[in-house]
């Protein structure tokens, strides 16, 4: 009997949430096969059995929280039915053994040739434990056995129907909907239900109006969400922060993005990316353990994506050698693999600098906290028309209001607001990031 304990799955945590099972007791596994879907501060992630063999318990149910090193599962790896080894004995009850002579049943009688039985004996009936047999010279006599033979006939079985499979996200989302994946008629390959059949799902099987809501309700707070509030607290009561704004004409950035095949926050992107290079403590990290402020080679930007299961922030690694071609196609991948929840662990926490595009949700902008270990968040607020002095006239043009949070430990009001005006002056005039 083998006992798994939860392992540290790489983000220093102390606990973790099982999403989902894939396995239940009774059931056999290989070396390596996926045993559950566990929720880290990061993303969701498959545990893989480290054992072959069966599992005879689980410990902990779904949506329950457990502590790194608590015991998870537990293995029978000996085999399910503890078969014996190879060189253990084999007894086999129909055999007599050697040394214990002939065996009779009530219905058998021991055949034995004349010369074996001695004259003088005479048959004597000896009691058994069902009935009696017949005994000469001390030697029972066996009656050949008869069998009746019936013809073997098959039962057949009903097809079993392959179970539902759903990927980590949408397994949690039917969870949360209180929906039985395996009543969900599945669209995708070899049963694999997707968001599209749960809302179908949803909508079909609709129940009616539930009587007046409570007045309040309580959930509990787990997984991303979990260990994001516990981020977010930790950054707000330890790192003194500050803001400041700045409207931004962006007519021209957004005509570029409108004619070519760069996105407007791609754009946006790059003008962070070129005020970055003469600003470059605002990628740098405080820590205040040892007094002492690191300093990054290069500039790892963190994008602001928002998911069902929570806020994420994911990364492009050596951004400031891309181009905004590069950086459109690097933004889309990892805002879909980010909802997708298939980002790996490094591009979940490399980031040294955060963009949060506030304005896709129609606000006009907000004061974001910094991403742990970070010096600079930026959000991004919608664009509008407004008047504007331009040229000497007052016109309608495209404005869009950037805020920067930063630690105040690292920055101070020149350096941040010198940034904030060398990020306004690209997207202002985009031609400029020619001339940088």
């Amino acid at each position: 009997m083998k006992t798994f304990l939860l392992p540290d799955l790489g983000e220093g945590l102390t606990e973790s949430e099982v999403v989902s099972w894939r396995v239940a007791e009774g059931d056999s596994v290989e070396l390596n096969q996926p045993l559950a879907d566990i929720e880290t501060a990061k993303a969701v992630v498959e545990l893989p059995s480290p054992y072959e063999g069966v599992i005879t318990k689980l410990h902990a149910a779904e949506g329950e929280t457990v502590a790194v090193g608590a015991p998870l599962i537990e293995f029978d790896v000996d085999g399910a039915g503890g078969a014996p080894a190879a060189d253990a004995p084999v007894v086999d009850e129909d055999v007599p053994s050697p040394e214990a002579g002939p065996v009779a049943t009530p219905d058998e009688t021991i055949e034995e040739t004349p010369a074996a039985i001695e004259p003088e004996a005479k048959p004597e009936k000896v009691s058994v434990l069902v009935g009696s047999i017949t005994v000469h010279g001390g030697k029972p006599v066996r009656a050949k056995r008869t069998w009746d033979v019936e013809p073997f006939s098959r039962t057949e079985r009903p097809a079993e129907r392959r179970a539902n499979r759903a990927m980590p996200p949408v397994r949690k989302l039917a969870k949360e909907r209180g929906i039985d994946l395996q009543s969900v008629r599945p669209s995708g390959t070899d049963g694999l239900v997707t968001r599209a059949d749960l809302e179908s799902h949803g909508s079909a099987s609709a129940a009616p109006a539930a009587a007046a809501a409570p007045a309040s309700t309580r959930e509990k707070v787990t997984g991303l969400r979990k260990h994001t509030a516990a981020a977010m607290s930790q950054s707000a009561l330890t790192v003194p922060h500050a803001a400041t704004f700045h409207q931004v004409d962006v007519t021209e950035t957004l005509a570029l993005a409108r004619s070519g095949d760069a996105s407007f926050l791609a754009l946006a992107c790059r003008a962070i990316l070129l005020a970055a290079k003469r600003w470059p403590d605002v990628t740098s990290s405080f820590h205040a353990d040892t007094n002492e402020l690191e300093r990054f080679a290069h500039v790892n930007l963190g994008i602001a994506v928002s998911t069902d299961r929570g806020l994420v922030v994911a990364s492009i690694d050596e951004a400031e050698a891309m181009d905004a071609l590069t950086l459109t196609a690097a933004i889309k991948d990892r805002a879909t693999r980010a909802r997708d929840n298939a980002l790996s662990m490094a591009e979940l926490t490399s980031s040294n600098i955060t963009v949060s595009n506030v304005g896709v949700f129609g606000v006009d902008g907000g004061i974001p906290i910094l991403n742990p270990g970070e010096s600079v968040i930026l959000a991004l607020g919608a664009v509008r028309k407004m008047p504007w002095a331009h040229d000497g006239e007052i016109v309608l043009r495209d404005v869009c209001t950037v805020t920067v949070s930063f630690d105040h430990r690292v920055l101070d009001g020149r350096e941040a607001a010198g940034f904030l005006a060398d990020v306004a002056a690209v997207l202002e005039r985009p031609s400029l990031a020619l001339a940088r």
